[in-house]
């Protein structure tokens, strides 16, 4: 209640200033017509500062874990432009989310659920929470790798894809951020895929 009640306050005063500023400016008082404005400014920033501190105490669960946790990007600014690049949605059971061959697939983070990977109709592999999805073409280039349906109702945030690259590209640490947590993912994907293929090898081996 008191954030809200200053934040109104700050409101007022920028009313207020702005309301100075154009009486001061009618009447070419010049000298008090910058203050005016300086003052309109300085409530601005405050403004703004509290509207990010509001949105940083609404962050959702799953942001905060994708952010803090899994990118270690601790800084709210660039957590708050992350943020507008995400959008979150509920899915159910069977939804596709991606085709295999299908050029410029989405990059998208399971926070929670579970989801199928699929090879030519044939289950490779699967993926869970704190997993993205996507980030091999994203990578490359090429277009989607396998087909991804979702094995049970998830939570998942899709990226824009175009804008989060233009954004890394501008800012080091998030792109350095962003390549890491993609690495890993992969890394973790073959990692479980080579295990399968022993796995069913030995089966195979025990069979003959």
């Amino acid at each position: 209640m008191a954030a809200t009640t200053i934040r109104q306050l700050r409101y007022a005063m920028l009313v207020a200033g702005l309301g100075v500023f154009g009486h001061f400016a009618l009447t070419g008082q010049v000298g008090w017509a910058v203050v005016a404005l300086i003052f309109v400014a300085v409530n601005a920033v405050q403004i703004s500062v509290l509207r990010r501190r509001a949105r940083r105490g609404a962050m959702l669960e799953e942001e905060t874990s994708l952010f803090d946790r899994l990118l270690g990007i601790e800084d709210p600014g660039r957590q708050e432009r992350l943020r507008d690049l995400m959008t979150w949605r509920d899915v159910e059971e069977g939804e596709v989310l991606m085709r295999q061959h299908q050029p410029d697939p989405p990059l998208i983070y399971v926070a929670r659920g579970g989801v199928h990977v699929e090879c030519d109709g044939r289950i490779v592999g699967t993926c869970g929470p704190e997993e993205f999805l996507g980030e091999m073409s994203l990578v490359s280039g090429q277009t989607a790798s396998a087909t991804v349906i979702v094995a049970q109702r998830s939570r998942v945030a899709t990226f824009d894809r175009d804008a989060l690259a233009h954004y890394a590209r501008a800012v080091p640490e998030v792109d350095t951020a962003l390549t890491h947590a993609l690495n890993r993912g992969l890394a973790a994907k073959v990692r479980r895929m080579n295990e399968a293929a022993a796995q069913g090898f030995a089966e195979n081996a025990r069979e003959a």
